[in-house]
């Protein structure tokens, strides 16, 4: 009885660990990521396979000058947001907390950001290395980058995240995003949101499982 009792008390325990890590490690295995913007359906003749949106071809500068352009991130999933280095309440909360995701994901080497001012009239190449520094960021895996006003905007229609003019000041999105390789939007987050956060690393981890996994 003492022996029946044992394994009794050892499955009451053992059993609910590995539901968890069956619940928790299987979740990339069938979750599967949507598709952001307009689409274009198979029309059955030349075009088989639905065409998704992908944002538009974009060049900009980072925080050391260098230039980059969307075939910079050809081979990388891509984590992007908008802010301004002088803004003292959304900016520094959003990068707070988008750089809690880039601790977690740093040492993925196809794991990029790139957080775009909507100042550039402010923001120098050296303002924005300044910047980068209170995050510790690896000027290698998360860009602070800069362009023209006019790139700017086209930047924020293109990536769905609207920049608009308000009388001295621009406005921006607080929300974050997340492109596949092939530059397909495949999430948007709000980043005040620790239960999108949360959603955010889970869908990257979803990513680089179909990426590492195909056809599973």
């Amino acid at each position: 009885m003492k022996r029946k009792g044992f394994w009794i008390a050892t499955g009451l325990l053992v059993v609910p660990v590995v539901i968890f890590y069956m619940l928790n490690g299987g979740t990339s295995h069938f979750k599967t990521l949507p598709y952001f913007g307009e689409r274009i359906p198979p029309n059955g003749v030349d075009q088989k396979d639905t065409i998704y949106y992908t944002i538009p071809p974009f060049k900009v500068q980072d925080q050391l000058g260098k230039n980059l352009t969307n075939d910079s991130f050809n081979n990388s999933i891509v984590i992007c947001n908008f802010f301004f280095a002088s803004c003292k309440d959304v900016c520094p909360s959003m990068n707070r907390r988008l750089s809690q995701v880039y601790d977690k994901y740093r040492e993925f080497t196809e794991v990029q950001f790139m957080s775009i001012t909507v100042d550039p009239d402010n923001d120098t190449i050296p303002v924005l290395n300044s910047y980068s520094q209170k995050y510790k960021a690896d000027p290698a895996i998360w860009h602070f980058v800069r362009t023209d006003k006019e790139s700017v905007f086209n930047m924020g229609q293109g990536f769905l995240l609207p920049v608009s003019q308000e009388e001295k000041t621009i406005d921006h999105s607080q929300q974050l995003l997340l492109l596949d390789k092939a530059k397909h939007i495949r999430g948007i987050y709000d980043s005040f949101s620790d239960v999108e956060i949360k959603r955010l690393e889970e869908d990257i981890r979803v990513l680089l499982y179909e990426y590492h996994h195909p056809g599973k």
